[in-house]
């Protein structure tokens, strides 16, 4: 069985008064979308007919019949390769229709197949690749990106739809804003409430016919006043002020493809210590290799690409890691910046910044008062501030590590995270509860700087006393009207806090069974890890290992106190 034995049966069957009625109707003219595009003339229940009777020819044939110049072969092959993924063949359909988009070249032809091979794939991996599709140059992959997310749609998973729908809103193509009407339409299906949000927001702005399919199921009057309000640019209501999920979750994949070869994709590795202690699956991944020692390289990256090709001056605030990011980030794009440090600020990080010739200035004494200073000197002279956390350009770098850890290992049930001001967490936190919506989101900090956790408790940003502690990576306060205060509100589950014995006793820990030096807000994770354990036994659990930037000395000493106390 051949594809050329396919194309001998469909030859006898080709009927020239159809074939040139499907040329106008799938617009094969100069010019139009279908454009050079041949047919036989045979109706489609007779198309899934034959690809029903040869379904078992071998996948190198199927390629070869997606290849022919006639529609009605390609629609046949890609009806074979849906019957031959959906019977285990998942891999290699996969592979090859990604490497075969050039030929499905029509809306019929993206629209039977995609949502049963790209959707299926990705529903439980990480779904860039349809970020990517959504820029290219290429119509039908950029259909191919929208239209897969309705196997997504069918399992309640509407987040993806929504965030593309908003990427896609700029698109010039009409068959681009109907596949987005489209998928809106049956977001609606599912959850109206939650269609109704998006439509509400006065951020996003579908095109006329996108709106129109999405908003198909509603009654008369109200499809009459979105469409008035529409041509008026109008709001319906107001929106609350705090980002809703899928515009930052839409950040974070953006941002994963973005990165993708310009950050270490850094490594994951099983502690069996930890396994042993805990009974649980203990993966440790290790940002610690990251470029500059820490995640923040991640997020400062991405907020500065963000900024396009000629950025005003980059402001910057920080106890140490996020400023050596910037500071290697303004280096590597030849940009000139400042970074703020409280006068209090560690001096070996101190002394590390200024390697890189970054502008340089302290003042107060906690992260908090820096960071004030480096907002207001940035508005004040129209520079662009690069906060550490409150910026979804910066929290969506952050969750490239949710996107690389479901790469790396799979689903998982647990994913521990220290946390400072919330960017770090919340990234992740987008990244894998959109994939793994069971999954438990832990925030580990220490007892003498635990402010998130305090705020997320009392729902609005709280005040501490200053105290200092090992983990000087996440101490300090957090800034008024962080976006990090709902989204971490709303996705992290779980709050643990480590004292400075413990925070202590994990960087040795980890020293001793890894040969891993790590800073003390990394081992915040594992000590709080620690103090879980005895919930986790047979779970798959995931820890940030954020940074390992810490002094000799300090290291030196950490370990002798540990000793002595062991």
């Amino acid at each position: 069985m051949t594809a050329r034995d396919i194309q001998t049966l469909m030859e006898e069957r080709e009927d020239p008064v159809r074939a040139a009625h499907c040329q106008g109707f799938f617009k094969t003219g100069p010019g139009e979308y279908g454009e050079g595009d041949i047919f036989r003339g045979i109706p489609v229940p007779e198309l899934r007919k034959i690809a029903r009777y040869w379904k078992d020819i071998p996948l190198e044939e199927m390629t070869l019949l997606l290849q022919s110049p006639y529609h009605e072969d390609r629609f046949v092959a890609l009806c074979l390769l849906v019957h031959s993924f959906q019977h285990g063949n998942e891999d290699a359909v996969y592979q090859a229709y990604l490497k075969y988009t050039s030929f499905i070249n029509n809306w019929d032809l993206v629209d039977t197949s995609c949502h049963k091979i790209i959707g299926p794939y990705l529903f439980q991996r990480p779904r860039t690749l349809l970020y990517t599709l959504a820029r290219s140059k290429n119509l039908w992959e950029r259909r191919i990106a929208m239209v897969s997310t309705y196997y997504f749609i069918k399992r309640d998973q509407l987040i993806d739809t929504l965030a593309l729908a908003d990427l896609l809103s700029g698109d010039q193509d009409d068959l681009i804003h109907k596949a987005s009407g489209w998928m809106l339409r049956e977001v609606g299906k599912r959850n109206e409430s939650a269609l109704i949000k998006f439509l509400n927001d006065p951020a996003v702005n579908l095109p006329r016919t996108a709106l129109r399919y999405a908003i198909e199921r509603f009654s008369p009057p109200i499809r009459k006043e979105y469409l008035k309000n529409h041509a008026t640019d109008v709001p319906i209501h107001s929106t609350n002020p705090k980002p809703p999920h899928w515009r930052a979750y839409r950040h974070v994949m953006e941002a994963a493809v973005k990165l993708k070869g310009r950050v270490v994709h850094t490594p994951v590795i099983q502690s069996e210590m930890l396994k042993k202690s805990s009974g649980a699956e203990v993966f440790l991944k290790l940002e610690n290799e990251q470029h500059t020692g820490s995640f923040k390289y991640r997020g400062a990256l991405n907020k500065l690409l963000s900024l396009g090709e000629s950025p005003p001056m980059a402001i910057g605030a920080s106890t140490g890691n996020h400023g050596l990011a910037m500071s290697m980030v303004l280096r590597e794009l030849d940009l000139d910046g400042t970074i703020f440090l409280p006068s209090t600020t560690i001096e070996y990080k101190v002394d590390s910044l200024r390697e890189y010739n970054v502008n340089l200035v302290f003042y107060g004494e906690d992260g908090i008062d820096a960071e004030r200073k480096a907002r207001h000197t940035a508005e004040h002279n129209e520079h662009v501030f690069i906060s550490p956390y409150n910026d979804l350009q910066v929290i969506a770098g952050q969750g490239s590590i949710g996107i690389e850890l479901l790469e790396q290992i799979g689903a998982i049930d647990y994913l521990f995270a220290s946390v400072g001001g919330g960017g770090l967490i919340s990234g992740i936190a987008l990244a894998l509860k959109n994939h793994i919506p069971d999954i438990t989101i832990v925030g580990c900090s220490p007892e003498r700087s635990n402010i998130m956790q305090k705020s997320v408790e009392a729902g609005m940003i709280v005040e501490q006393p200053l105290q200092s502690t090992l983990s000087d990576g996440t101490a300090g306060g957090i800034e008024a009207a962080s976006v990090t205060l709902p989204l971490c509100i709303d996705l992290v589950d779980d709050w643990v806090t480590a004292t400075e014995k413990e925070i202590g006793s994990a960087v040795g820990l980890i020293y001793r069974e890894h040969g891993i030096k790590i800073e003390g807000a990394a081992a915040v994770t594992v000590a709080c890890f620690l103090e879980y354990r005895t919930c986790l036994n047979g779970k798959k659990v995931g820890l940030v290992v954020c940074g390992g930037n810490i002094s000799d000395a300090q290291f030196e000493d950490i370990l002798t106190q540990d000793s002595s106390n062991g």
